[in-house]
């Protein structure tokens, strides 16, 4: 099919993109369910590390009335 004057196959040039949105969408999909276990694991953390304050803080007041 000509466009503009050029001789350019549309169908597969649009089956070539078609194919290559669909692996970056995936490619995407991976890296975004990789980010939530990672944000996850940080909350996790983050509720233990306050956990932990809490104690310390605990610890440290009954050192202070001492």
């Amino acid at each position: 099919m000509y466009v503009f004057g050029i001789n350019i196959p549309i169908l597969e040039l649009l089956v070539i993109f078609s194919v290559v949105v669909v692996a970056y969408l995936i490619i995407l999909e991976i890296e975004f369910r990789q980010l939530r276990r990672l944000i996850n694991q940080f909350s996790r953390d983050e509720a233990d590390l306050d956990r932990l304050i809490d104690e310390i803080r605990k610890i440290v007041g009954k050192k202070k009335k001492r």
